[in-house]
């Protein structure tokens, strides 16, 4: 896959996918799975601004935070 005509946004938001799936040991895949099903992936995206500054593992603790919380209202 050529990156070329990624925009940065796009680009990080691929890096912090694998990060992150590679450090709860999975697949880049089953995330992208469960953020579709419960819609912050997007929001997940437009975080860049901050996301992309600050040390991965703050990022991570904050979607960990975002998906429980989508759970928990899914549960509802």
């Amino acid at each position: 896959m050529t990156t070329e005509y990624l925009s940065k946004e796009m680009k990080f938001f691929i890096y912090l996918l694998e990060r992150y799936a590679e450090s709860r040991d999975t697949t880049a895949d089953a995330v992208l799975e469960q953020w579709d099903e419960l819609g912050v992936a997007e929001l997940i995206f437009d975080m860049y601004d901050l996301y992309h500054v600050e040390k991965l593992v703050n990022a991570f603790t904050d979607i960990d935070n975002l998906v429980a919380e989508k759970r928990n209202v899914a549960m509802l």
